[in-house]
């Protein structure tokens, strides 16, 4: 009777002493130092079809909202486009923002029916001037998306 308290004992100490261990099974090998930092991308890089005389609203999103301010720049260039250096903004603690590009009229030159331009997101910058990441992976080359204007 007496064996059976100190076995208990012995799985109670054993089981601690295990749970304690640093090195989880299911994360062992796995670098956690370098964590993802913020970073700001289009919400979808599939191309887009406008009339020329209107409008569209292009999606902006990041990873994680911040305490301050962050402005995305970006460029619209193509197709009788030359819209550089245009800017949407994030307010503090929000992770989606909407920039809406207007499209002028008489942008397609005859003969063709229709004309292309491309959005390029340039760069995010937060209100202390930190540059942020482009792209989940650091792609920027990726965040872009064509822009079809039709009559």
């Amino acid at each position: 009777m007496k064996k059976i308290p100190a076995t208990v004992f012995f799985f109670v100490v054993l089981f601690v002493v295990a749970a304690c261990n640093k090195d989880e099974a299911a994360t062992k090998g796995f670098d956690f130092s370098n964590s993802l930092p913020p970073y700001v991308e289009l919400t979808s890089t599939k191309a887009k079809t406008v009339k020329q005389g209107e409008s569209v609203d292009i999606a902006f999103q990041m990873r994680t909202g911040l305490q301050q301010k962050v402005t995305v720049y970006y460029d619209v260039t193509g197709g009788g486009l030359n819209l550089t250096n245009q800017t949407v903004t994030f307010d503090k603690e929000k992770t989606a923002a909407t920039a809406t590009v207007a499209i002028p009229n008489n942008v397609i030159t005859p003969p063709a029916t229709s004309a292309t331009a491309t959005l390029k997101v340039t760069k995010a910058v937060k209100e202390d001037g930190t540059q942020l990441t482009l792209g989940s992976k650091n792609t920027p080359a990726t965040q872009m998306l064509t822009l079809k204007i039709v009559p």
